[in-house]
């Protein structure tokens, strides 16, 4: 089948679910309803409570715009790229000066990712056109607007949010390169190497996205091996190498600026083999991610069944489909992988799921007569916004009111140039900070050797490190008797979690 130069169709197009006069009303319902979801998120950005994560990423952006690199000078465990884009916007901010102002710099870093959600949501309706339709891709991004994961994860600054439109970015490219015929071999090529590019970027970024590698490379290795379609062997398989071209070029590129500054070691040690030592386990949130978005995933396995039927039968198979779902597989294995995995690692699946949730969703629809398709998808469409509204109107009862009033004690009670030491609380979030280890959790302490802890104790106690405020949570209660009787010994509280220093000027 020659392709359309505008519209490469990967899966060959089944019957339209809407009949033409109903199409574009539904359009328009799917859109206002995305666009409701969005703007219900504006409220809760100033309110709802800060995850600790959020305050980690934002002190480290603050201290790449300070000029410190990362791994080198501070500690840090994601990959860098989201800590340079935001550095830039702190020149708009007295984050160090004002409460109002590192206040107002946060509910800012908010937006940004309701920003990028935005962003996400458009790119997945032209990978839902070049799967199968424009419609899908719509239904998609209306899916994938409301799951509540994708919610409360897609309102924090956090790196994932920066990796997800680079990651769909990355799919779109492969998908398009995969519609192309022997005619457009060059711009095959391109659209491969483009792909590589996203998907490299989206690693630094954050590098849960090394999970979907797996995945996709053996899609990838399928296709090249084993697909009868106009593209040679030959080709397919220096389109693969492209792909790979690409993904080298930002991973060598970054290392290679950070091996100038001395901190090459650091990188690859911080991002990829201390996190493959993690040990915090913690499977709950598998359970709540059934738990809040199992209608989706029921016709996500319809309608992966669907595309699946359809290429096992299908004389040139469609490999776009086969591409995500193999790539979806490996996403998953990482989320099983790993001892610890938090929400956000349900960011990088979610798009997937919610393409072949759509797919599903319009084979059911399809089965109806064609007069009441249009109106039968709406109506379908409410109950699956159900679970999601109800998440909404729990997240304005999540306030932050309690760490804002810390926040503030601390502009109050010291000078921008005091050092704060931390756990994981975020009070010094614009403040120097003590430890190279700036923020310590469960998981970072569990992997801390006693040496390590000693040796902070030691600069501690020689002075070589001087907080004049320390953040007494139970993470720092965690060092041990030693730094407790430090404290103890050198600093004072009036309500047991604030410790300023006895000296003056320390």
């Amino acid at each position: 089948m020659q392709c359309n130069d505008d519209k490469p169709p990967i899966e060959a197009p089944t019957r339209s679910a809407l009949p033409g006069e109903t199409r574009q009303g539904s359009r328009y319902f799917v859109l206002l309803a995305i666009a409701g979801f969005f703007l219900a998120r504006i409220p809760v950005l100033p309110r709802r409570l800060f995850d600790p994560d959020e305050l980690e990423h934002a002190h480290a952006a603050w201290c790449v715009f300070k000029g410190m690199i990362p791994y080198k000078d501070f500690f840090e465990h994601h990959t860098p790229f989201y800590y340079y884009a935001l550095s830039p916007f702190f020149q708009w901010f007295h984050v160090d000066l004002s409460f109002e102002s590192a206040r107002h710099f946060l509910i800012f870093g908010r937006g940004l990712s309701v920003v990028l959600a935005i962003l996400a949501v458009l790119l997945i309706i032209p990978i839902g056109r070049l799967l199968e339709d424009r419609n899908v891709g719509l239904w998609a991004g209306l899916l994938l607007a409301v799951q509540p994961f994708f919610f409360q994860k897609t309102v924090e600054i956090r790196p994932d949010v920066l990796a997800l439109p680079f990651f769909l970015g990355s799919l779109g490219f492969l998908l398009r390169g995969l519609a192309r015929t022997t005619d457009l071999a060059k711009r095959s090529l391109w659209s491969f190497l483009a792909g590589g590019l996203c998907l490299g970027a989206a690693i630094l970024c954050t590098q849960k996205m090394l999970f979907a590698l797996p995945g996709l490379l053996a899609g990838l290795g399928i296709w090249a091996l084993f697909a009868g379609t106009k593209l040679g062997l030959g080709s397919r398989i220096l389109a693969a190498m492209a792909f790979l071209l690409g993904l080298c070029v930002p991973t060598t590129l970054t290392w290679a600026a950070f091996a100038l500054h001395h901190g090459g070691g650091e990188f690859i040690a911080n991002n990829f083999l201390l996190n493959s030592k993690w040990k915090h386990v913690s499977h709950e949130q598998i359970l709540r991610f059934l738990e809040t978005s199992w209608p989706v995933l029921v016709l996500f396995l319809l309608g992966a069944s669907v595309s699946l039927h359809r290429f096992f039968r299908s004389e040139q198979r469609p490999y776009g489909g086969f591409l995500l779902l193999c790539t979806l597989l490996g996403l998953i294995a990482g989320i099983l992988v790993v001892p610890g995995a938090h929400r956000q690692y349900y960011l990088m699946p979610l798009p997937i799921v919610c393409l072949f949730a759509a797919k599903g969703l319009f084979f059911l629809v399809e089965r109806a007569r064609e007069r009441a398709r249009g109106w039968l998808l709406i109506v379908a469409t409410i109950p699956l916004a159900v679970l999601p509204v109800l998440h909404l109107r729990d997240s304005f009862t999540s306030r932050n009111d309690a760490q804002l009033a810390r926040l503030r004690y601390v502009f109050e009670s010291t000078k921008p140039t005091d050092v704060v030491m931390d756990g994981i609380e975020g009070s010094g979030v614009f403040r120097p900070h003590a430890l190279y280890h700036f923020f310590l959790h469960a998981e970072i302490l569990d992997m801390l050797s006693r040496e390590q802890v000693d040796a902070y104790v030691d600069a501690l106690e020689s002075g070589k490190i001087r907080p004049r405020l320390i953040a007494l949570d139970e993470n720092l209660i965690a060092l041990g008797t030693r730094f407790l009787r430090f404290v103890k010994r050198n600093y004072e509280s009036s309500d047991g979690f604030f410790y300023f220093s006895k000296n003056r000027n320390p």
